[in-house]
């Protein structure tokens, strides 16, 4: 019997040893077994920076995934896979790590500690909502181009708020904005001046409920066609508004080459 338990004793010992000394700690979500889950969570710590918020993106392929605003804890369920994790504030370079979610686990980032800026920049905070009912549009993607063609990307959090921070100065920009179920918005930016920020509200138009139809029923010689879009081969949106009255429509409906 003590040789069972001096075997025991070792044995945690040894389980003790390997979970220590870990550059990125990893612990396993309780309820959630590995190989019984898609996803995991990344969790880390940022330097606290006095009356500022600091904005933590995350990114897979170079595409803007969520974005969260910190003052020093953050964290992000995900799928499993490889990431990239951005942190950024006003008036500091920003930082971006590759990152892994581990199905069913916790992996703990080690703390960061942002870098003050040299040289001036300005900033765009701003809110969207919808036009109709004035509700704030959360997880939106929001681009923001320059004339060089530089594009910025940001994410509305779930109260409608979008912040572009350090962007260079004296220069115009473009925010584009398209969501599902509204109208596509363009809105210039005019130059911002160093250490300043821009603030914009905006709102999107819902577009219209799609006429419904019922079976068997369509559209018959010499009736009007309701406003539509649709892609072209290459994604690109064509809406007949902007074709009427200029040009004849036609449409295909391509089934494939079987």
């Amino acid at each position: 019997m003590k040789q069972i338990q001096v075997l025991l004793a070792l044995a945690l010992l040894l389980l003790a040893g390997l979970n220590c000394g870990t550059e990125n700690p990893v612990e396993e979500i309780v309820g959630s077994p590995a190989g019984e889950t898609s996803t995991g969570t990344l969790r880390g710590e940022v330097q606290p920076i006095e009356g500022i918020l600091i904005q933590v993106r995350l990114l897979k392929d170079g595409q803007l995934l969520a974005q969260t605003e910190a003052q020093a804890n953050y964290e992000f369920n995900a799928e499993v896979g490889n990431y990239t994790l951005q942190l950024s504030a006003k008036g500091y370079q920003e930082t971006a790590i590759d990152v892994t979610v581990v199905a069913g686990q916790v992996v703990t980032l080690d703390k960061m500690t942002l870098v003050a800026l040299e040289t001036p920049v300005s900033h765009l905070r701003g809110v969207l909502t919808d036009e109709a009912t004035g509700e704030p549009l959360g997880e939106v993607n929001l681009q923001l181009t320059d004339k060089a063609g530089e594009v910025y990307e940001a994410l509305t959090t779930a109260t409608g708020v979008f912040t572009f921070e350090n962007l260079p100065v004296a220069r115009a920009f473009t925010l584009m904005i398209a969501h599902a179920g509204y109208e596509a918005a363009e809105v210039a930016v005019q130059p911002i001046p160093a250490s300043e920020t821009f603030e914009l509200d905006i709102e999107l138009t819902p577009l219209p409920e799609p006429q419904k139809l019922a079976p068997g029923e369509g559209l018959s010689i010499g009736s009007q066609a309701p406003g539509f879009e649709l892609p072209d081969s290459a994604g690109k949106l064509h809406a007949l508004a902007d074709y009427v009255g200029t040009q004849k429509v036609v449409l295909v409906f391509y089934r494939g080459g079987w």
